[in-house]
């Protein structure tokens, strides 16, 4: 048996039920100079808590609890000479350990000594309690164990309990050296979490749940990760999920600390387009293509950004951003590296500016080439649509595109196969029409839209396919309940397939939703005549007639006079 163990234990049992120690070291003095008060604040501005924190860095960095940041939506210190400076970006949280690491404005700050090594079992620790720039008291206590945790950090057992207006506060070994910081006490025990944990506080990349979990719950800007590549990283994740100001603020960090980084000026010119900054966003894209190794990729992006602009941004024009433009940054993209890529970009905007001839000419020439694509016969066809050329040399072209498709035909077909059935009936070849469609709907495993039914349908009518018809216009009104087009037209096929009664339910249906339907109130008359309900339908017909509808008016001098 290990007695001087025993002998040890017994007698930090002994000093646990004594008060910490209360002897003031002289080092105090000057670590007193790192420490500072933290306050912050709500939404509404209102002080929100207030607690201690302390420098750990020589550039505004500092440490504090996290249960004093949870919540906030700015945060400010206050230092020894009563100075206050704002906090400015987050660096790094953590609610399991109770820890946040942030970035003040102070210019120049001394942050607190790190310990060389770990402090010992049965040797003195020391915090202090910091208050209005002074020391109001300084307690000590003994080391009575320790554990590893997060796989180096120490986390030291205290042998008495110390106030929970100590928790997040330094705690000192004999020379002053930062050790760690208290964790709230538990069992009659204060815990120490080792100094180095604090370097972990930082983002990453990818973070882990329970980090994303604790940043969210501040609302203060956070900073970068601290490598270039993770702060690249880090920003594209975030572009989805922050709003402009705040994904400019990241960018903008970015840039600053890399300026030679081509990537920062691209990435930062896109929020610029958005927010109607074109000037700014311009002479980012400059110096995204002055810095950038690949140039020809550099002018592809830029064009594909003023095309963007010129199409999602309409109401507002920058006169150095047309479609030339971007097709000039292609055709230098294309003269540096002929990329499919590029080339199908700049077909894409040919399109859009309508010079059909043009685009054809550049999808031609990649359906000639190994790098054609179902994507590039599509487009062919588009630009043979623009230039009124025949349905028929569309539909060979959607020939080919789906042709380039594995049988069975996998589900990215289906818009191919879609627009050959849409081909197929403005040619007249409608049972070929409704074929494509059925296929369609197959690789959609059968989950389509109401107005896919209603379209199939209006085709099913001209093929002849009535029952097919009615099955559909069914399924759509089934989808759509309060769609008048979709009842007035349901009405007119039930009429042609001498439905009488459905479709007087269709036109009443229709008049309820909207009682001045006047293609309703003429086939409800209608209707209701065939069925021999002469006073019903002359009362509709009348409706119709002073709604201005001709047709019903000729109903009515053939029929019923």
């Amino acid at each position: 048996m290990n007695y001087k163990k025993i002998y040890l234990i017994l007698s930090l049992s002994i000093i646990a039920v004594s008060a910490w120690g209360q002897s003031v070291p002289k080092w105090v003095k000057k670590a007193q100079k790192s420490v500072v008060s933290v306050l912050t604040y709500g939404e509404d501005g209102n002080l929100m808590k207030s607690g201690t924190g302390f420098y750990c860095g020589d550039k505004g960095m500092a440490v504090a609890d996290y249960s004093l940041f949870k919540g906030a939506y700015s945060a400010a210190v206050m230092d020894q000479s009563g100075k206050k400076w704002n906090v400015t970006r987050i660096v790094g949280a953590d609610d399991v350990y109770g820890m946040v690491r942030f970035i003040t404005d102070a210019e120049k700050t001394v942050g607190l000594p790190l310990a060389g090594a770990s402090v010992a079992i049965g040797e003195n620790v020391w915090t202090f309690d910091y208050s209005k720039g002074k020391i109001v008291s300084c307690p000590s206590a003994i080391v009575e164990d320790t554990m590893t945790v997060q796989d180096s950090c120490l986390y030291y057992t205290l042998a008495s309990a110390v106030d929970a207006k100590y928790v997040g506060c330094p705690v000192f070994n004999v020379k002053g050296e930062l050790i760690g910081t208290l964790q709230p006490s538990a069992g009659g025990r204060s815990y120490v979490l080792d100094s180095k944990f604090l370097s972990s506080l930082s983002l990453k990349a990818i973070q882990t749940k329970s980090a994303n979990m604790a940043l969210d719950n501040i609302h203060i800007r956070k900073a970068l990760p601290e490598s270039q590549e993770e702060a690249l990283v880090y920003i594209y994740f975030k572009s989805g999920a922050l709003g402009n100001d705040d994904y400019l603020d990241l960018v903008n960090q970015f840039v600053e600390a890399y300026p030679d980084n081509a990537e920062g000026y691209y990435r930062r010119a896109v929020p610029l387009v958005d927010t109607y900054r074109f000037a700014d966003a311009d002479k980012d894209l400059q110096n995204y293509i002055n810095l950038s190794e690949d140039k020809a990729n550099a002018h592809a992006n830029v064009a594909q950004t003023i095309y963007n602009k010129i199409v999602f941004q309409p109401d507002t024009t920058y006169a150095l951003w047309t479609f030339d433009v971007a097709i000039g940054h292609l055709d230098e993209a294309i003269k540096m590296s002929p990329k499919v890529d590029y080339k199908y970009k700049k077909g894409q905007m040919l399109l859009a500016i309508k010079r059909f001839d043009a685009a054809f000419e550049i999808y031609n020439s990649i359906n000639a080439s190994p790098d054609r694509s179902p994507a590039s016969f599509y487009a062919a066809a588009l630009a043979l649509e623009g230039l009124g050329d025949s349905v028929a040399a569309q539909i060979a072209l959607m020939d080919s595109a789906i042709a380039l498709f594995p049988e069975p035909l996998p589900a990215e077909a289906a818009s191919y196969v879609l627009h050959r059935g849409v081909l197929y009936d403005r040619a007249g070849k409608y049972r070929a029409a409704v074929l494509d469609y059925n296929k369609f709907c197959y690789l959609k495993n059968n989950q389509v839209s109401s107005r896919f039914y209603f379209d199939r349908s209006l085709i099913e009518i001209k093929a002849r396919m009535y029952q097919q018809a009615i099955d559909d216009m069914n399924m759509a009104v089934s989808a759509e309940p309060d769609n008048t087009v979709y009842l007035t037209e349901k009405c007119a096929l039930m009429l042609r397939v001498n439905m009488l009664d459905d479709a007087v339910g269709a036109a009443r249906q229709c008049l309820a939703l909207d009682p001045e339907n006047v293609d309703a109130y003429r086939m409800l008359g209608y209707a209701l005549l065939q069925k021999g309900d002469k006073a019903g339908a002359l009362e509709n017909l009348n409706r119709a007639i002073s709604l201005g509808d001709e047709g019903a008016k000729e109903i009515v001098d053939k029929y019923m006079k």
